[in-house]
């Protein structure tokens, strides 16, 4: 097997991308990553035992999305060496290194503050969205560019797939993202919760979506718990919403395995968190669209909303409380690391023989 060096955009978060990375490191047993910034405390405990190399200095890590307009040529001087191939995990940025190796980027989805403007941009304040309104033309033709030199491209959805093919008329594979359990013990969350209760995971990002899986799980009958990083903002037991914040992840097992059901409702490109709670045994109910397609089996591990609206997607949790455990869990295996790594590695290969 090749020498694999992963890059990746940044590594400040416990996100999905970030979790596909550090199941890549222990897959293809890769010990290096580049990335243009690292803050330790606020990413998977993974990537501190792996060589990581930061271009941004870790003082000014956690100041990345400031630094947009300075990104490409920040992201241009970050060189990739030193192995045989670079497997690239890329949300907007890594594509755009210097690589001084043969690449294969994995496309997690084309930069949602170019290609999704509504998503990432109801964020950000008037000044920062002029901004980046007027330097979008710059930022697309050098976001083309790089994904063109690329020696093979790969997406993790169907969804992102199309969204290659439309954005850079790039003919990609698809290989869905390793998901595994998330943890190998279950620890409570240090807080009282209730005995029954549905479950998203989702940071502070408008398109997640949060407000929609709680006004579905209040019709249902289920107070909801919500996790990941700025939840917390949302803490109102009285309401029968518990804002965790961002959990370890033996917590988040604990809450996946004693959920009724996790709730999809925001637009994503894979829907990771309902694969992880499939594995827990816990069903999923989620809108149909995005990731979720591909993600969620009807009858087997969930079931969609008929229509984006609170009360079609509580129809779906009715629906789901009611699937097996067993045949959950049986889903959400077929998803799992060793079968990602088999088709990665068929297109590195490839990559490496020609270039």
């Amino acid at each position: 097997m090749p020498e694999v060096i992963l890059a990746h955009d940044y590594l400040l978060q416990v996100g999905g991308a970030e979790r596909v990375v550090a199941e890549w490191a222990a897959g293809f047993g890769a010990r290096r990553v580049v990335t243009l910034a690292h803050a330790p405390a606020s990413t998977f405990d993974e990537f501190r035992d792996l060589d990581v190399r930061a271009t941004i200095p870790g003082a000014f890590a956690n100041q990345v999305e400031w630094m947009l307009p300075a990104l490409p040529s920040i992201a241009a001087r970050t060189t990739v060496d030193g192995g045989d191939v670079a497997l690239v995990s890329s949300s907007g940025w890594a594509h755009r290194f210097q690589f001084e190796i043969p690449h294969v980027v994995y496309v997690h989805s084309p930069a949602r503050w170019l290609y999704a403007a509504e998503d990432y941009r109801m964020r950000l304040n008037p000044v920062r969205r002029a901004g980046l309104t007027l330097s979008t033309p710059l930022l697309k033709r050098g976001d083309l560019d790089a994904m063109h030199r690329a020696g093979a491209v790969v997406a993790n959805s169907a969804v992102t797939q199309e969204r290659i093919r439309l954005w850079y008329g790039i003919e990609s594979i698809v290989v869905h993202p390793p998901v595994e359990p998330v943890a190998p013990v279950a620890i409570e969350p240090d807080r009282e919760l209730p005995a029954e209760f549905a479950v998203i995971v989702a940071r502070d990002r408008g398109y997640k979506n949060v407000g929609l899986a709680v006004a579905a799980a209040r019709i249902a009958g289920l107070p909801i718990v919500i996790a990941g990083s700025g939840s917390h903002a949302l803490d109102e037991p009285e309401s029968g919403v518990f804002g965790l914040g961002r959990i370890s992840d033996a917590e988040l097992c604990w809450a996946y395995r004693h959920a009724a059901v996790v709730i999809g409702a925001g637009r994503e490109d894979f829907g990771l968190t309902v694969i992880e709670a499939a594995l827990e045994g816990t069903p999923a109910a989620t809108i149909a669209s995005g990731g979720y397609l591909e993600t969620v089996s009807p009858g087997i591990n969930g079931f969609h909303a008929a229509s984006e609206t609170p009360e079609a997607l509580a129809e779906a949790i009715l629906l789901a409380r009611r699937l097996d455990a067993d045949v959950c869990r049986a889903w959400g295996r077929a998803f799992g690391r060793e079968a990602h790594v088999a088709q990665l590695a068929t297109v590195i290969e490839e990559v490496v023989q020609g270039a």
